[in-house]
């Protein structure tokens, strides 16, 4: 199986088939094994004989050392064990539920404003429409001044691929984009330490004062590493969760009279067309899948697309988008943020952000999709439909 191209529509049929074959496929371009199913996923999302991938990918490149490479290999994604639950621990509060429900409001005005154009107009692209949300939302939370997220938007962009096969040209746009960031970010702790606020930079160095439990470079690859993390994987689900919509316009009028589905709704447009389709690990110590043992040292693809619409465990209808999927205190678990010790830091802020943008597609009125079935796709570090084109009805 090769899903290097695989981006839009075509990869769902094409994991399907895989997974009728099989438990797992091997990626023809990469060597890595995926693996394809529920269970098997959600099992081995939590068994520590997996690992992260650490520099795997850099060693492939062929990245030497250097402020790139230091700064990647010092992120909770790539690091395990001690360092990785300490950083964690130090950022966690600020990215539960209760926590980020303080933001709820920011991010329904940011969608708002966001989309006040595209219905003035009578139409738009709510892709671009709603790219930097995400953006302005992590902002608010670190206390990075608003007219800066346009920038921070710029360097994620430009790291974002380090997570994935990096060519020469996105490796150098990478560097130069790390040392800008960083820069800016030991600007903006200095700033705070003069003048702290009410935001999660402030309560860092916080953390590296407190008996030096967080380093100062700590602090900046910390908020180096959320902003990134944080872009453009949800700016990829909204551009996925507005075509969704835009292919289902009776859940959309479904939405319109029952509100409380927007939770569901927004969870089920992840499931259904997710911006993030596989979770990359590596085995450190031999693991089993459907009998079958997959050696020390094996790339893995825990292929939540796949996954996401397994069938009998959607029941019936694993290809239909219906919004009140997930109002089923019954209904499966998501894969889509991850499990166990990796699960997705900012799941709660991405979740919110999502649904405050599909309360406001849904105040947008009845909308369609131009040529929906031949939109062009592209990938950063999430996949998504480069344009959303829209007129509203």
């Amino acid at each position: 199986m090769d899903l290097t191209d695989v981006l839009g529509d075509e990869l769902h049929p094409i994991l399907r088939s895989a997974a009728e074959a099989g438990p797992t496929a091997v990626d023809e371009t990469s060597g890595a094994t995926y693996v394809l199913r529920h269970a098997d996923i959600e099992r081995l999302a939590r068994d520590r004989r997996l690992a992260g991938v650490g520099l795997t990918l850099f060693d492939l490149a062929g990245v030497p050392d250097g402020p790139l490479r230091r700064w990647f290999g010092g992120l909770m994604f790539t690091t395990e064990g001690e360092p990785h639950d300490r950083l964690r621990k130090l950022v966690s509060r600020a990215f539960t539920p209760r926590a980020v429900e303080a933001l709820r409001q920011h991010a329904a005005a940011l969608a708002g404003e966001a989309l006040a154009p595209v219905r003035e107009d009578g139409g738009g692209d709510l892709a671009a429409a709603l790219g930097l949300v995400p953006m302005h939302v992590m902002c608010r939370l670190l206390g990075v001044p608003p007219a800066d997220v346009a920038v921070f938007g710029c360097w994620a962009d430009a790291l974002s691929p380090v997570f994935g096969y990096l060519t020469a040209d996105e490796l150098e746009a990478a560097g130069d984009a790390i040392d800008d960031l960083l820069a800016y970010v030991d600007d903006l702790t200095a700033r705070r330490r003069d003048e702290p606020g009410d935001d999660l930079v402030t309560g860092l160095l916080a953390a590296e004062a407190d008996g030096g439990r967080l380093t100062h470079d700590e602090v900046l690859a910390m908020v180096a590493n959320l902003l990134v993390g944080g872009h453009d994987t949800t700016a990829s689900q909204l551009a996925c969760t507005a075509l969704t919509l835009g292919r289902h316009p009776e859940e959309v009028e479904r939405l319109r009279h029952a509100p409380d589905l927007v939770a569901s709704a927004a969870a089920e447009s992840i499931r259904f067309e997710p911006s993030i389709p596989a979770v990359p690990r590596t085995v450190v110590e031999p693991v089993e899948v459907d009998g079958e043992e997959l050696p020390a040292g094996t790339l893995v693809l825990l292929c939540t697309a796949a996954a996401n619409r397994e069938p009998g465990v959607w029941g019936d209808d694993p290809d239909r988008f219906a919004a009140d999927r997930f109002a089923d205190p019954e209904a499966p678990r998501l894969l889509s943020f991850g499990s166990g010790p990796h699960y997705c830091l900012g799941a709660a802020l991405a979740r919110l952000t999502v649904e405050e943008s599909v309360r406001c597609l849904v105040a947008l009125g009845p909308f369609e999709v131009a040529h929906p079935s031949t939109l062009p796709w592209r990938t950063v570090l999430g996949r998504a439909p480069e344009r959303v084109p829209v007129h509203l009805c």
